[in-house]
């Protein structure tokens, strides 16, 4: 009798530790800044705009995301692309479901790769995880329903420390969080985030495409999950920074984006949402 209750406590210790599965859908919106207007207006000149299959014009239109976590495992299943974030094994996967292919990078081969694309951008001096910020967090009062669930805001404003592009400005940026109590879903999601952020630091500003404000936005986000509460809604504003070909006013808008995250779930979540689809081919990365 003495044993059996032992390993009832023992198992329901265990289930306790064990991280649970948990899911969400997630929506990205471009809703401005000079670096979406440029993109915008290239996607729509007939030779460039037909470049990769109009990916540039589907890359700033709204993103909608399915992701699962499990374990050591983060899936973000888009509709042009997904990718999927391995700890264990160190690696990200990106999957074009557009081309039906796929590439596979560790974390600091895809590092690598990124501050090489903001080296050949100029970006000397806001390159990745050297980049640090002075942070000044402010809990506003304002608070709203948002899903059902009452969130109170919480802006953070990130001003980088010396100058971001050689004297050309100063990259600010500042997030506007809204923060909705943990339940148990989102407490395995912050924690697989922070898991993530302290393994890639590029987390959540991955794309070299963004180029210096990669980095601002990677900072941010961390930032809004460092925050006592979970980030259902964030509205990010990068200003200070130039466009990949220099000119403009630094000091305008550079990027605009809102992120809203809902349909918080835990639950079983199918091994099969972590693999590359079948028939999809490994595309060669060039270095």
């Amino acid at each position: 009798m003495k044993l059996c209750l032992q390993i009832g406590l023992l198992a329901g210790l265990s289930a306790v530790l064990l991280p649970a599965d948990a899911s969400y859908t997630q929506v990205t919106k471009f809703t401005g800044g000079t670096a979406v207007e440029m993109a915008k207006k290239m996607a729509n000149m007939p030779l460039i705009g037909r470049m990769g299959g109009g990916a540039m014009r589907e890359a700033f239109e709204d993103q909608h995301y399915d992701v699962y976590v499990k374990g050591n495992k983060m899936a973000r299943l888009g509709g042009m692309i997904s990718t999927i974030y391995d700890l264990d094994a160190g690696t990200i996967t990106t999957i074009n479901n557009t081309k039906q292919t796929y590439t596979t990078m560790t974390f600091d081969e895809m590092r690598e790769q990124i501050e090489r694309m903001q080296q050949r951008m100029n970006r000397k001096h806001s390159g990745g995880g050297n980049l640090q910020f002075d942070t000044k967090v402010e809990k506003t009062g304002q608070a709203r329903t948002i899903d059902g669930q009452n969130a109170t805001e919480t802006l953070i404003t990130m001003t980088a420390k010396g100058d971001s592009e050689s004297g050309s400005g100063q990259m600010v940026v500042k997030t506007h969080a809204w923060l909705v109590q943990l339940s148990a879903p989102t407490r395995e999601l912050v924690d697989f985030s922070r898991r993530l952020g302290e393994k890639f630091a590029y987390a959540y500003g991955s794309s070299p495409m963004m180029g210096a404000a990669a980095g601002g936005l990677g900072a941010a986000m961390k930032e809004a999950f460092s925050q006592d509460g979970y980030p259902v809604e964030t509205d990010v504003e990068v200003s200070g920074v130039s466009g990949p070909m220099g000119g403009g006013d630094p000091s305008a808008p550079f990027m605009q984006m809102e992120t809203q995250s809902s349909h918080f779930a835990t639950g079983a979540v199918d091994a099969a949402k972590f693999s590359v689809p079948a028939g999809y081919k490994e595309e060669k990365r060039r270095h």
